[in-house]
């Protein structure tokens, strides 16, 4: 059980990503082909790529969060000291937190008031609640991602390998 909850936290958004990017390329690919040679394409085709492609934009948020791979604008905290910046990455997180929190509560009540009235896809009839249940999802899993990311710093021994990003100034907590 261990093994997969570790298997979960290292591998979750990638592995899964990567599985629905594919399934979503192969969609628009064979999408494209029909329309171009046989002048006809698969009604689902293109709906299911759409909402595959939503869950990806989600999952690849967190899955940055997590690799710390988001565009940050560093000039200001470059020209500060490592004390300084260290603080304000730390503030500028804690707006991002909240933000974050602010938009999951928003969308979950959004979703609760309009579940029952959201009908179901033109196509493939999947309850639209589900595509909408994305949102609240995608920004619980990267706060999540956030916060693991100053756990984990919290009980980092010292000395301890940083993988790598021991040189990126933006990155230090």
């Amino acid at each position: 059980m261990k093994r997969i909850l570790k298997f979960i936290d290292d591998r979750f958004e990638e592995v899964i990503g990567t599985v629905v990017l594919g399934v979503v390329v192969t969609l628009v690919f064979l999408g494209v082909v029909l329309r171009l040679v046989f002048t006809s394409g698969l009604p689902w085709q293109e709906e299911l790529s759409r909402f595959g492609f939503v869950f990806v934009c989600y999952l690849g948020a967190s899955y940055g969060m997590k690799s710390d791979d988001h565009i940050r604008i560093t000039f200001v905290a470059d020209a500060l000291p490592k004390r300084a910046r260290k603080i304000l990455r730390f503030l500028t997180d804690i707006v991002w937190i909240g933000f974050n929190v602010f938009v999951v509560i928003v969308s979950i009540d959004y979703y609760m008031r309009q579940k029952d009235f959201l009908g179901l896809s033109g196509i493939l009839k999947i309850p639209l609640h589900y595509v909408f249940l994305t949102i609240p999802v995608g920004f619980a899993l990267l706060t999540l991602r956030l916060i693991q990311q100053y756990i984990r710093k919290l009980i980092k021994p010292r000395g301890a390998a940083d993988n790598g990003q021991a040189g990126q100034a933006q990155t230090e907590l």
